[in-house]
């Protein structure tokens, strides 16, 4: 017959003065200039009157605004898993991203709505509209006449 012997060991309470310790400090922001931007193609001096209207590529200036956005990095700080919604939607490619991204953002064909029940949005895609809003803003900066979003729920 075997006998055990448990011996229970107690932590001591934390010392207060080693708690701020223990705290890591936030990470400096990189430069600018040390990040890999997207290619930026530059525009034409004389520009197509049949694409006036087409979406046009954003520019660096405006890459530099939703980089430095202060707005952007508040929504993207209280909403911890929007990067891992936007990732998994950015994997997906065709028209299975499409659809993904009007579920995320609550936005759907009108015959598939029924506008009889109010309409509850979930956290994901309030959060996801707050980061979409976000970005518009500080790619459109001083251009407030411009069109904009429109969620269709009004």
């Amino acid at each position: 017959m075997r006998h055990f012997c448990r011996v229970f060991r107690y932590r001591k309470s934390p010392d207060p003065k080693n708690i701020s310790a223990d705290v890591e400090e936030p990470k400096p922001l990189r430069s600018l200039s040390s990040l890999n931007w997207p290619y930026v193609p530059e525009q034409s001096a004389y520009p197509d009157p049949l694409q006036r209207d087409d979406p046009k590529p954003l520019q660096l200036r405006q890459y530099e605004a939703i980089a430095t956005s202060p707005t952007i990095r508040k929504v993207l700080s209280a909403h911890p898993n929007l990067p891992a919604l936007l990732t998994s939607i950015d994997n997906l490619r065709g028209q299975n991203r499409d659809l993904a991204l009007q579920r995320a953002l609550g936005v759907t064909d009108p015959q598939f709505v029924d506008r009889t029940r109010p309409v509850q949005l979930e956290e994901d895609v309030l959060a996801l509209r707050a980061l979409a809003e976000a970005v518009e803003d500080a790619v459109r900066g001083e251009q407030k006449d411009a069109l904009g979003l429109n969620w269709g729920d009004d």
